[in-house]
């Protein structure tokens, strides 16, 4: 498959799992039911971010260099602030701004060290 393919299932991932965040935060914890299908929309984000970037990887023969842990860690806990969001741990405006710079820190190790992003240099 092409790896501009692949970027941009990286990109709908990226999308689709902060949309399952927003609605996790917006949601009422104390209405499970509520949370099912944010929940599972933020699984399927995460699920396609993993498979896109290996994928990517595995293409464009990077192999495992220390920036693709970093981007791992920082997937792990965006998948892990989920129980932080359903158990109210922080208060909303901390969640949000955690997010945030997660994804910040994601895009930046993603774009600095990529060569799909940067095809003319």
């Amino acid at each position: 498959m092409d790896p501009g393919i692949y970027k941009i299932i990286h990109f709908i991932g990226l999308i689709v799992l902060f949309t399952g965040l927003g609605s996790l935060i917006a949601s009422d914890p104390r209405k499970p039911a509520a949370l099912r299908r944010p929940a599972m929309i933020h699984g399927i984000g995460l699920f396609l971010l993993l498979v896109s970037g290996f994928g990517l990887s595995a293409k464009l023969k990077l192999g495992f260099p220390s920036w693709m842990i970093g981007k791992l860690v920082i997937l792990l806990l965006l998948g892990a602030i989920i129980v932080v969001i359903k158990r109210r741990l922080l208060p909303t405006p901390a969640v949000y701004l955690i997010a945030i710079i997660l994804g910040v820190i994601a895009a930046y190790l993603g774009f600095t060290n990529s060569v799909v992003l940067r095809p003319f240099n």
